[in-house]
């Protein structure tokens, strides 16, 4: 095996390991290891910023904005309670 590869897995670990605990949260585990591929080589910054031009990642991003924002709102809780009830 050669280094990039025990990098990526050693990477890959680590990120597994902070989901599991949840700290830091998620999606600032998921920039560290954007910026550690960057920093370690694997990337370029090209590369590693094309993903977010990406339709499906502003999709899913856009998911979880409007997940919180009805989290926030209470909106999530009463429709599930209102679901929950019937």
């Amino acid at each position: 095996m050669n280094f990039e590869l025990l990098w990526v897995f050693g990477l890959l670990g680590a990120c597994i390991l902070a989901f599991i605990v949840n700290r830091p949260r998620m999606d600032v585990v998921a920039l560290l290891a954007l910026v550690g591929l960057v920093l370690g080589g694997t990337l370029s910054v090209s590369e590693a910023l094309a993903g977010f031009s990406d339709p499906s990642v502003i999709l899913i991003a856009a998911f979880f904005i409007i997940g919180e924002g009805l989290v926030r709102t209470g909106v999530a809780f009463r429709v599930g309670d209102w679901l929950v009830a019937k």
